[in-house]
């Protein structure tokens, strides 16, 4: 019965990611499209002269592989996340369902604030780089409670296998990280 009701839920949240990346002009004009392809992680490159450190305007400095953000711009849309969520920061504009992920990464409020605060960071904009790691594991592993993030990650990880964890999720984070030194 599990396996059935896992299933079902799985199309569902397929169906549902479809049907926004296809309301958000991303769904390819009915033709497959290959998903981008891998590149190093953060942890993989070396540091480059596209490491940026730019002030948060929270307190802490940001730091960021310019590079590696600018990849995660282009996964972030081309996964479909604008469907939801825009970036303002960034100058990306999306749906309203999801908030403005500007400032996501020194997030207090809902799903994000409260996985922060149970894995010992009370204050994000206090240490921008444990924020940073503490996003990672949300986007490969989001809490129970977080209902809509872990459907859409099982999505990814469905749609990309291990490069959502080895090539989205850091891009991601970096793109995140450069979003709230803005």
């Amino acid at each position: 019965m599990r396996l059935v009701t896992a299933t079902i839920v799985l199309a569902v949240v397929v169906i549902a990611v479809v049907t926004a990346l296809t309301l958000s002009g991303l769904g390819g004009g009915g033709q497959a499209q290959a998903p981008p392809s891998s590149t190093p992680t953060a942890t993989q490159q070396p540091p480059t002269q596209s490491t940026s450190t730019q002030t948060s305007g929270q307190g802490g400095a940001v730091q960021y592989d310019a590079q590696l953000a600018q990849k995660g711009v282009e996964y972030f849309k081309s996964v479909g996340c604008t469907a939801c969520h825009s970036v303002k920061s960034l100058g990306i504009s999306g749906g309203a369902v999801g908030p403005d992920l500007s400032k996501a990464l020194f997030s207090t409020d809902q799903w994000l604030g409260r996985y922060y605060k149970e894995n010992g960071l009370d204050n994000p904009a206090s240490d921008p780089t444990k924020a940073a790691q503490l996003l990672a594991q949300f986007l490969s592993n989001p809490p129970d409670y977080s209902t809509t993030m872990k459907s859409q990650v099982a999505a990814y990880k469905s749609l990309y296998g291990d490069q959502w964890e080895k090539d989205y999720v850091p891009a991601l984070v970096e793109m995140i990280k450069m979003a709230a030194s803005r």
